[in-house]
């Protein structure tokens, strides 16, 4: 049952562009899960002048399905940062991710990864559109090794008023690369990302996503990897 599921998921509309490239590459396939709470507002709370200034906190766990055992706990990262609206539609932000990793029979270890972002959100009536580009910087602790890791992502939203009218369907696809050699991925284009779901808005200031996600990953030695993500997110806004 396990291996029609991941057939089917393969060959979604979503994810057939991103994932073609790699089509006949040697891949192994895992389930996961990524989980995550997120808290985010303005810093206008502390003052009126500082109203162009938003935060944002994360914590995301994530398992995966690698062993006989099932499910294991396989990463956990908390992300921070704080950005400035530079107009209504772009922004830049700053940020910085703690990641405490634990590899199949491996040993644990532990990231440092500052970030900047630019933003830019825009709308055509109902649809929405994001673009992020991100400038990642991976520090392994222990060793110093860095890898600096370029991310563009791009998400369309879309809402489903006709069943409920604070229900949206997302969908939308991240390219990383690296532009330095280092010992986490090949130098290049090294992960692609395809993504879909469903977000609602509980309250004004609560609301949920429900997804899923699937993550190529290029070796640089050995097979490819390719997860199949269930991710789930609780966000508020202060």
């Amino acid at each position: 049952m396990r291996n029609k599921l991941l057939t089917t998921l393969k060959i979604l509309p979503l994810l057939a562009t991103g994932f073609a490239p790699v089509s006949h590459a040697v891949t192994n396939d895992v389930g996961g899960t990524w989980s995550s709470l997120t808290l985010s507002g303005s810093l206008d709370k502390i003052s009126p002048k500082l109203k162009s200034f938003r935060w944002l906190v994360m914590n995301q766990a994530r398992t995966q399905d690698d062993n006989p055992g099932g499910n294991r706990f396989s990463e956990n990262l908390l992300f921070a940062q704080v950005g400035y609206d530079v107009t209504k539609n772009a922004s830049f932000w700053v940020g910085y991710t703690h990641d405490w990793l634990h590899p199949l029979d491996k040993l644990a270890y532990q990231e440092s990864r500052p970030y900047e972002d630019f933003l830019w959100n825009s709308s055509l009536k109902d649809l929405r559109f994001t673009a992020r580009t991100r400038l990642e910087q991976r520090i392994r602790q222990g060793t110093g090794d860095v890898g600096v890791r370029l991310r563009q992502l791009f998400q369309l939203s879309y809402p489903l008023a006709f069943i409920n009218e604070d229900l949206r369907m997302y969908a939308g696809e991240e390219m990383l690369l690296y532009v330095n050699n280092n010992s986490f991925g090949r130098t290049g284009f090294s992960e692609n990302r395809a993504f879909g779901g469903f977000n609602y808005q509980i309250t004004k200031q609560l609301g949920a996503d429900l997804g899923y996600m699937g993550q190529y990953v290029y070796s640089k030695a050995g097979n490819n990897l390719f997860t199949h993500n269930v991710q789930f997110n609780l966000s508020y806004k202060f």
